[in-house]
């Protein structure tokens, strides 16, 4: 386990911190593992210092060293006794934003170079999980929202909950009708099986899209040859960056407070959530 502060032990040296698990391991005569050689121990910790970076800083003190190496040592720590599962518990809360860009690219590197651990990453940070994850559990309220694919989270969100946390999305009440969804006046042409008629629900479209201006091509048009929304710009985002991009990215000319614009998407990009939490 790696935990936010790390906890490194100040009076012993990096590889010492790193030599720890092991030597527990071989103290302890009630450790099912077998008892690891002392000159195996002293391979692991090179190994594990290589692995993350730290090869060249063994003999140094924890506070000798930055907060992000200090991170590398607490990861090298925790691999040199191959472990099953690794849980790291928000390992990048503590580090400024230079320091976690750099880790989490060290993290997704030793995620692909270690297949056979499996990796417990805790989060608030939706990009971390998007970058590292094969699966994301979206918890709020220590209830489980949603599980799935980075892919599955964020094209077909199980909630309005996770819709908005994974991702940024445009999330717009509706009400479920015979063949779409009633919104603005008027009737958008979305799937919305398993959805009663009359329902209230919510429909998810990501910002990136959606375009301004009549959409080109028939499905994204009602049978009278109209556009398939039309709404007032302040109650739709601006924004239209890609999933995970927390940069600027504003419309080059977006319309003035109140202006009424015309707006489009495909069918097939809007998500229909009738549930709130889906899971206990």
């Amino acid at each position: 386990m790696v935990v936010q502060q790390y906890a490194l032990f100040p009076h012993m040296r990096v590889e010492e911190n790193v030599a720890f698990g092991l030597k527990a391991q071989r103290a302890h005569r009630a450790q099912k593992a077998p008892k690891v050689a002392k000159a195996e121990i002293r391979t692991r910790v090179a190994e594990a210092l290589e692995m993350t970076g730290m090869a060249a800083y063994a003999r140094r003190y924890p506070r000798e060293l930055s907060g992000g190496q200090q991170q590398r040592v607490a990861i090298a720590r925790a691999l040199a006794i191959r472990p099953g599962v690794l849980l790291l518990d928000e390992p990048l809360s503590a580090l400024d934003a230079r320091l976690r860009s750099g880790m989490l690219a060290e993290l997704a590197r030793l995620h692909r170079e270690l297949p056979d651990v499996t990796i417990l990453y805790v989060t608030h940070d939706q990009v971390e999980a998007l970058t590292l994850a094969d699966r994301i559990a979206v918890m709020d309220s220590a209830r489980l929202q949603a599980c799935g694919t980075p892919r599955e989270l964020y094209r077909a969100p199980a909630n309005e909950f996770t819709a908005s946390f994974v991702g940024n999305a445009n999330l717009l009440p509706v009400t479920v009708g015979s063949g779409g969804v009633a919104f603005g006046g008027g009737e958008l042409k979305v799937d919305t099986e398993g959805a009663a008629r009359g329902a209230q629900a919510t429909l998810c479209v990501r910002p990136h899209l959606v375009g301004l201006g009549d959409g080109p091509e028939p499905a994204r048009r009602d049978r009278d040859g109209d556009p398939v929304a039309r709404v007032h710009a302040p109650a739709v985002r601006r924004d239209r960056r890609p999933p995970g991009h927390r940069g600027p990215a504003e419309l080059k000319d977006p319309p003035a407070h109140g202006d009424e614009v015309t707006l489009h998407f495909a069918p097939e990009d809007a998500v229909l959530s009738t549930a709130g939490v889906t899971h206990d």
